[in-house]
């Protein structure tokens, strides 16, 4: 039985091995598209002396500008370079599950099923999801609760601070975070104040004061990295506004039902997770602090995606980052157990057995077939709006381009286009809001004084409107003054329709169409 183990781990782990490899290799040439063309925007915009938040209007926390441009300097601006950068998180995270799972009972295998998985699970969530800044803030946050276990085991100050430097990183991503790192440290203050239980290590403690101080002096960097930036800009009172503004409006739009939540909060995975729960009821494991820190993630986790509310595959990558090392612990100590003479356990054990089966014969080769059938070459909105704008001018349309869109492409070709906008206005979700809002109507009454005082030579319109609708075009119902003043002092050149449908993640879909609007006044190159 023994050798039978071994012989179907090393199959198992062949087997995510192959399917990891298969998901890098077949998505090498994915283009830079969503959530991480837009913010690639902003930076080259950040970079051309447009301040966030003051000259333009985003939602998104300082760091994610930080970070990003910090990529687009490491790895490159295009495609290429964020690739490269989405699979240099991916190997942050493997080595991190490596450090979280090497315990007796589980030794190499659980961190290639953990890792390999995590992989896989982000490759099938599809084309918009590469190096998306909930993906960063979750392999922050796992990287330093590595590096706290590392300080937990060998009582080490220096593996607090670097813990809680990789903490404040994630903090100026998202600042919900915050509490997560907190009881993590809690508990790791309370372990540290004991000496070391282990004869060949000398008898080492760290009382809790100088753990709580080494973890405050490395969470303070990123805070304050955050805020020296914000203060180089001049953006300060404009972050202020933009974050009891724009942030709790975004945060109250497409809200999808609990149960919705709960159900794709673990969807790849939900096989492992109901026999995870079969395996805890049966094999009782004993709560040390490795488990109580894993199952602090997993509560955040949970917790963060459910409150966020919009169910987006990204906001899941927290709660993945947390769950899958303690499945694939779990699992690898309860497989021994199918040796036991008790039913019960030998049961535990015989589930631990088929989940490792499923994730490594089942999941990871389904997720690496899923990502081979996208289509990532089939960027037919951005190409033809691209071939649209050259059309009328091209580098000459370089701050004459208002696009009133979030996230379908219009951003995207304007960075592939090396563009400046006409205005700092670059979401189009506020516009479309109810007037009740106070933030839509003050959002509105810009857009009046930058575009309607000073019209752009063209405005794009994309079809949909994000984060849920509506689509073809009925968010300008929303505001008559708008489609006014479009008749008024525009002509329609360009109604694009996509003529075929795109398949950038498990689902094959329609995408959005777009609009070009030309000023009357203007003289349209060649015509």
């Amino acid at each position: 039985m023994r050798n039978f183990l071994r012989i179907l781990r090393l199959a198992i782990a062949l087997s995510l091995g192959a399917s990891a490899t298969l998901f890098v290799v077949w998505s090498r040439r994915w283009p830079l598209v969503g959530d991480a063309s837009v913010i690639h925007y902003i930076g080259f915009l950040i970079e051309h002396g447009k301040a966030p938040y003051r000259d333009l209007a985003e939602m998104s926390m300082p760091g994610t500008f930080l970070i990003e441009m910090a990529a687009m300097k490491v790895f490159g601006e295009g495609s290429v370079g964020w690739r490269v950068f989405d699979f240099t998180l991916l190997g942050v995270a493997a080595a991190a599950f490596f450090v979280v799972t090497r315990r007796p009972g589980s030794g190499w295998f659980a961190g290639v099923f953990a890792g390999a998985l995590f992989a896989l699970v982000h490759g099938r969530d599809g084309l918009a999801q590469g190096g998306e800044r909930d993906l960063t803030m979750a392999v922050l946050l796992l990287a330093a609760m590595a590096l706290l276990f590392v300080a937990v085991q060998r009582r080490a100050w220096w593996g607090v601070g670097a813990f809680g430097l990789l903490a404040g990183v994630a903090v100026t991503i998202k600042p919900t975070v915050l509490p997560l790192s907190l009881a993590q440290l809690a508990i790791a203050a309370w372990v540290m104040r004991r000496p070391i239980p282990v004869e060949t290590h000398p008898a080492r403690v760290l009382h809790p004061v100088w753990t709580v101080f080494w973890a405050g002096v490395g969470m303070a960097a990123g805070p304050m990295a955050a805020l020296g930036f914000l203060v180089q800009q001049q953006a300060l009172g404009a972050f202020w506004e933009s974050l009891t503004g724009m942030v709790p409006y975004y945060a109250s739009l497409g809200h999808r039902t609990l149960g919705y939540l709960l159900l794709h909060s673990v969807s790849p995975l939900l096989a492992l997770v109901l026999i995870w729960f079969a395996v805890l009821a049966l094999a009782r494991p004993r709560l040390d602090w490795e488990r109580g820190m894993l199952l602090c993630g997993v509560v955040f986790g949970l917790a963060s995606y459910v409150v966020q509310a919009r169910g987006l595959p990204y906001y899941r990558y927290p709660l993945l980052a947390f769950l899958l090392p303690l499945l694939a612990v779990d699992f690898a100590a309860a497989m021994e157990l199918v040796r036991s003479r008790l039913p019960r356990l030998k049961v535990a054990g015989a589930l631990a057995l088929a989940a490792q089966c499923v994730g490594g014969f089942w999941l990871g080769p389904q997720s690496a077939v899923l990502v081979h059938r996208d289509r990532w070459w089939e960027t037919d909105f951005t190409s033809s709006l691209e071939q649209n704008l050259d059309r009328l001018g091209g580098s000459r349309l370089s701050g004459q381009v208002q696009c009133l869109d979030s996230v379908s492409g219009c951003g995207t070709t304007m960075y592939r286009m090396r563009l400046l906008p006409a205005t700092g206005i670059l979401l189009d979700f506020p516009l479309f809001g109810t007037p009740d809002a106070a933030f839509v109507r003050q959002y509105r009454a810009e857009f009046r004084d930058r575009v309607f005082a000073h019209p752009p030579a063209v405005i794009v319109v994309s079809s949909w409107l994000y984060p849920s609708g509506p689509d073809d075009y009925k968010k300008l119902d929303r505001w008559p003054e708008l489609e006014e003043f479009l008749a008024r002092e525009y002509r329609l050149d360009t109604d694009w329709k996509p003529a075929r449908t795109q398949r950038w993640w498990s689902r094959e879909e329609w995408g959005p169409g777009y609009r070009i609007y030309v000023r009357r006044s203007e003289r349209i190159q060649g015509r």
